[in-house]
């Protein structure tokens, strides 16, 4: 009794300290619950808006959730295809309904900062039964760079909960043949598909590494090298991989040239196709040096039945839960609206740059300026590509890798690190901006259905961090010497904190015009702003890309003409440019000429009620357009003017 009792004190100390640092290492959010959200002006917007939807859906029974017109009005638009964050909107709307949409955002983030912490404590005790090196595997997870980028903007990638927690129950139903443990993964899933998207393919991969250590299906063996043709095959692809890499060389000195052969014309200006045959030369030469040999392994009945029912009960489950989800998915399919980037060679998204753990953390308050600078310097994504893991984690890697531990559990953690890392680097092998040439394998999952949608790839980081932190929670667990002493894995635990430490981070104030409180007393009817735009997650958009419309609309409450979402329907841009008024102020806020005077017939057929003036960012041209209409001022404040359309 003594010892339960003991036990969940220690459990309740360490959840009391995540729950510490969730207030400090996201501060000074606290102290601006109600007046501000994480991040520069951006994304952020987008989320607050989503949580006002649901809001809206359940005040209002006859609406969709995942099918508005309340952006891009009249037609509409689906939200399956974009970062919707159901659930997290469900609980605002729901167990957070008396607090302001701006607050309920917030402290659902902070509940995801703590639960990050609390889940990866949770799946580290399981693993090691160990407090302290599960307090510090919750660390290297949960305040790891990549949710300390992330949290400037992207709320749905915070819930990185999700991956610990189904990952604990996955290894429960396929080590100890839980059932409940299976069906309570699927649950995790599904909660995932109903937050982000690409947590669902994280899991998805988390469960093929896990199933893959559970059977171990394959031996790979590398019988030793014979004289004969296979040294002469050798000796080939070697001097062919070392006059491709001098020829890539000089080709990257002398600015390169171009070549006839056979009537054709070959251009080598560039090295990095010959890299490319470089790369290809050398691992031909790799595989004909070690021969490596693949022997299927014999597999256990009982082994094989345990994988098939847990497979089935966590598909089971899940297919079930995000039903919905899936067939408006497919509905959008159908109708030509689902929307997916289109992938080339030269512009596919790039991944985590090989020099990026030596730049130092972006987000750290000590180092964080000069960390972005190298970042802008190398044209590196300081959010989309951030690799810093530290200096402490793989100094705790090494110093913790001779502990006694569990073979199979470090086996299954160093595959799940490889597989992610591989994620994380992209399509493309860069070190310091530079493109060597080499392909890695996640340039196949663009051919992959559903998963070419997880477009950037830097995000396998998250996946890269539960594995350090759990290899390093193995290690201290069972490691002897200094290392064992709680002094020194205390000091351990404060230096990672330290090394990941994130606050003061960066916050958007908001403030809402009272211009706009005015017009959410007006009658029903949609609202263009001006200037005014469109845009998505996969262009650079039309017109003018300022978020905070997103913003606006959760303030007036009406339906937004234009507006931003994850995918856009390929349609959108030409269908508005056909509509009178909204095609003027669509090309004159994107820079173009447009027809003035519009007339009366122009005006009626506008879907167009109300015009929302942004004082700061409207032109003249626009202006002149917006003078011209036969318009009413209803309201205005220091930033905003609101018109209604007398035609209207």
């Amino acid at each position: 009794m003594k010892q339960n009792a003991a036990r969940v004190f220690t459990h309740a100390a360490a959840f009391s300290l995540f729950a510490v640092l969730t207030i400090a290492w996201t501060w000074p959010l606290a102290a601006h619950l109600t007046q501000a959200i994480p991040g520069l002006p951006g994304d952020n917007y987008s989320f607050l808006w989503d949580l006002w939807w649901m809001r809206r859906v359940r005040a209002l029974p006859a609406l969709q959730y995942f099918q508005t017109n309340y952006l891009f009005y009249p037609f509409g638009t689906s939200l399956v295809n974009h970062p919707h964050v159901a659930l997290p909107a469900f609980v605002s709307a729901t167990v957070l309904h008396s607090l302001t949409i701006v607050t309920a955002h917030n402290v659902v983030l902070l509940t995801f900062v703590f639960s990050n912490m609390a889940c990866a404590y949770a799946l580290a005790f399981d693993v090691t039964r160990h407090v302290r090196a599960s307090i510090l595997a919750a660390l290297v997870y949960g305040l790891s760079p990549y949710f300390a980028a992330h949290i400037q903007g992207h709320f749905d990638l915070m819930a990185g909960w999700v991956l610990p927690a189904y990952v604990l129950l996955l290894r429960r139903a396929l080590w100890r043949r839980s059932w409940v443990a299976a069906a309570s993964a699927g649950l995790v899933a599904i909660a995932a598909a109903y937050t982000t998207y690409y947590y669902v393919v994280y899991l998805g991969l988390l469960t093929i590494v896990f199933i893959a250590v559970r059977l171990r299906p394959v031996k790979v063996t590398s019988p030793p090298s014979t004289i004969g043709t296979s040294r002469r095959l050798e000796k080939v692809l070697l001097a062919a991989a070392i006059v491709a890499a001098s020829l890539a060389v000089a080709v990257a000195i002398g600015g390169g040239t171009s070549i006839t052969l056979a009537g054709r014309t070959i251009s080598m200006r560039q090295p990095q196709n010959i890299l490319s045959a470089t790369w290809i030369l050398a691992a031909a030469w790799a595989l004909a040096r070690w021969r490596p040999q693949i022997r299927f392994r014999r597999l256990r009945r009982e082994t094989l039945i345990t994988v098939a029912v847990v497979s089935a009960i966590i598909g089971a489950v899940f297919l079930a839960g995000a039903a919905p989800l899936l067939v408006r998915a497919r509905q959008v399919a159908a109708h030509g609206d689902y929307a997916s980037q289109t992938f080339f060679w030269r512009s596919i998204p790039l991944g985590v740059d090989l020099a990026a753990p030596l730049l130092g953390p972006p987000r750290h308050p000590l180092s964080g300026n000069v960390s972005r600078r190298a970042y802008a310097a190398l044209g590196l994504d300081a959010i989309e590509a951030v690799g810093w893991i530290g200096v402490v984690t793989p100094l705790l890697l090494v110093l913790t890798r001779r502990g006694r531990v569990n073979r199979r559990e470090r086996r299954c953690w160093w595959s799940v690190a490889v597989v992610f890392a591989l994620l994380a680097l992209g399509p493309l092998l860069k070190v310091g901006g530079f493109d060597t040439g080499m392909r890695l394998p996640s340039i196949l999952l663009r051919y992959v259905p559903l998963v070419a949608d997880a477009r950037m790839p830097g995000r396998g980081m998250v996946g890269l961090f539960l594995a350090l932190g759990i290899l390093i929670g193995l290690g201290l667990s069972r490691v002897r010497g200094p290392l064992a002493r709680p002094g020194v894995q205390f000091a351990a635990i404060g230096l990672v904190a330290f090394e990941m430490w994130d606050a003061p981070i960066l916050l958007t104030p908001l403030a809402p015009p009272a211009a706009l409180q005015t017009l959410a007393a007006e009658s029903d009817g949609a609202v263009c702003a001006v200037p005014f735009g469109i845009g998505d997650g996969l262009s650079t958009g039309v017109g003018w890309q300022e978020r905070r419309v997103l913003y606006d609309a959760t303030v007036h409450e009406h339906p937004l003409v234009g507006g931003f979402i994850g995918r856009l329907a390929p349609t959108v841009v030409q269908r508005y440019e056909e509509m009178p008024v909204v095609g003027a102020l669509l090309r004159l806020s994107d820079g173009r000429s447009a027809p003035t005077d519009p007339s009366p017939a122009d005006v009626a057929s506008s879907p167009c009620r109300y015009l929302i003036v942004d004082r700061k960012a409207v032109t003249p041209a626009l202006r002149e357009f917006v003078h011209q209409l036969p318009v009413d001022m209803i309201a205005a404040s220091d930033d905003r003017e609101v018109y209604r359309l007398r035609d209207k």
